[in-house]
């Protein structure tokens, strides 16, 4: 077994319930009961269970609701197992060393003053390290928020207290303010957490020495042959990254109940913790393990729909866009909770994109060009494929979409309106503009070569066109009405020679409109055509307009 693989099972992977599970807390045990003790309990149970008694609970934070008979027998199990029994103790409460026969911290916690035992615990860390109040740190990672560990200012004893009792008293204030802090977020009432604290707090169980020493000595206590004193500092190596593992669990449930304020919080306390030199790839391992059943929903979305797609290619349009539809949420949670370049991230973003592109292609092969609908596809296509570029996360993915995207859009001048750029062409409606060029002049004859270009654009568009060329017309018919029919009701006996005025004028009216309006548009209209792809490229190799070169047959 190899150094790392220790550090990874000695402390089995925790929850947010760790408290709720622990052995200590559910029986009611405390850490010094021996096997006899254990096993008197179980004997407790089993009677309780047989006479439908009611099962005690703890007088240290007792559950809410109160363990079930289950809970307890798996307890006890967990009580039977060394090593299980040691990550036990670890996160709970440690009575004071010196031999005392009352804990006065733990005496507060069973009379329900967990504020007293906080008050206790930091008045014997203070004096066993000769620092100032409200810090609890004994290695130089100094607690520099200026706010006080408990409610009200602790009172040093007058005397120093023994080194394993102040080892203790910073080890209880670490577990009770993160217990209070898991309570609450599973639904216990209480203030908003300060994980801030309570990460600053195991900060200091990390640097204490003093606190690994207790453990090695607690260790040495059990004489039991299964545990070894190397073990301690397996459980120090491995803490950090099981603390950030129920952050990051909480990061989860903050972001499935859509609650981003709380998950920002818990993320934003968890990167700011000083939890030593690995805490760092901690965090991203913890953050990665906590995201993975997502990522794995995205896998097997897009699993699907390209089994899908395989199965039937003319459905890999739709599966593509469903790919993008369905694994946004899933994408967004992750980005909330993942650098931007953490490779599960990284490699959740990507397999979106590719197979959402492998889909399109699936589509593409299979697809008829000749359907009224395609114009319509290859829109959409394009709208997916852009939609899936934004997705990817690396580059060398975004430049292959972008590649194929491109392609597409080559090819969609020839199927989308030319006009407005938005609807799908018409054939019907096309326009069409003749081109001549290589023109070849020899003495007696010329030669060049035409082609006729076909200008796409929809119908929406020529009835467009139709509408302002009748809209014209009758413009021009309402001019002479009204240049006959005003001077004839305005002058009655003289109303030729006025007549013949308004006449006038209405023609030039028409020249003005026939010029500025409808010769304007059709201008405009000439000149977006000209900018047409096939007929630009055709200008640059010298084309011209029209069938015949000037002055050949008339033109």
């Amino acid at each position: 077994m190899t150094a790392q693989d220790s550090d990874a099972d000695a402390l089995p992977r925790v929850s947010a319930r760790i408290y709720r599970q622990n052995a200590f807390r559910v029986t009611g045990l405390p850490l010094s009961s021996t096997g006899r003790d254990i096993r008197r309990k179980a004997d407790m149970l089993a009677v309780i269970e047989k006479t439908g008694g009611q099962i005690p609970t703890s007088d240290i934070l007792p559950l809410r609701p109160a363990p079930s008979a289950g809970d307890a027998r798996a307890a006890l199990d967990r009580l039977g197992d060394p090593r299980q029994r040691l990550v036990d103790e670890f996160f709970w409460f440690w009575p004071a060393e010196s031999g005392a026969a009352r804990d006065e911290g733990i005496a507060a916690l069973a009379a329900g003053d967990p504020d007293g035992a906080l008050r206790h615990w930091t008045a014997a860390a203070v004096s066993g390290t000769g620092a100032a109040p409200g810090d609890a740190d004994t290695s130089g990672d100094a607690d520099t928020s200026g706010e006080p560990a408990a409610p009200s200012e602790p009172v040093a004893p007058s005397e120093p207290v023994a080194a394993g009792d102040a080892a203790s008293a910073v080890h209880n204030i670490a577990v009770l303010e993160h217990l209070r802090a898991l309570e609450v977020e599973m639904g216990a009432e209480g203030e908003q957490p300060d994980w801030a604290s309570v990460y600053r707090r195991w900060g200091h169980v990390l640097h204490d020495d003093r606190v690994w020493d207790s453990l090695v000595a607690r260790i040495r206590r059990t004489a039991d042959a299964r545990l070894d004193v190397g073990l301690a500092p397996r459980i120090r190596a491995a803490l950090p990254g099981a603390l950030l593992s129920i952050g990051a669990e909480i990061v989860v449930a903050a972001i499935g109940d859509g609650d981003d304020d709380r998950a920002e919080r818990q993320l934003t306390a968890m990167r700011a913790a000083q939890l030593g030199d690995g805490a760092r790839e901690a965090l991203g391992t913890a953050l990665r393990a906590a995201g993975e059943p997502w990522a794995d929903q995205v896998g097997e979305l897009c699993e699907e729909a390209v089994r899908l797609a395989t199965d039937t290619r003319t459905a890999g349009l739709d599966q593509a866009a469903h790919i993008l539809d369905h694994s946004a949420g899933l994408l967004a949670r992750l980005d909330r909770m993942l650098a931007p370049d953490d490779s599960t991230l990284v490699r959740t973003h990507d397999k979106v994109a590719l197979d959402a592109l492998r889909c399109l292609l699936l589509f593409d092969q299979a697809r008829d060009t000749s359907d009224a609908s395609a114009a319509r596809d290859h829109l959409r296509m394009i709208e997916v494929i852009a939609r899936a570029e934004r997705v990817a996360a690396s580059e060398a993915v975004r430049g292959r979409l972008a590649e194929n995207r491109e392609i597409l859009d080559k090819a969609s001048v020839r199927l989308t309106c030319w006009i407005c750029h938005e609807k799908p062409a018409d054939p019907g409606a096309a326009i069409t503009r003749w081109m001549h060029g290589d023109v070849v002049r020899a003495v007696r004859e010329l030669r060049w070569n035409k082609v006729e270009v076909t200008v796409p654009r929809c119908r929406s568009c020529q009835r467009g066109e139709r509408g302002r060329g009748w809209l014209a017309a009758l413009r021009c018919a309402l001019y002479f009405v009204v240049a006959i029919s005003l001077p004839t009701m305005l002058f009655t006996s003289a109303g030729g020679g006025y007549i013949f005025l308004a006449v006038l004028v209405a023609f030039f009216a028409l020249i003005v409109d026939l010029n500025v309006v409808v010769g304007s548009a059709g201008r405009r209209q000439r000149e977006h055509i000209d900018l047409f792809p096939p007929i630009v490229e055709l200008r640059e190799k010298g084309w011209r307009n029209g069938e015949r070169p000037l002055g050949v047959g008339g033109a």
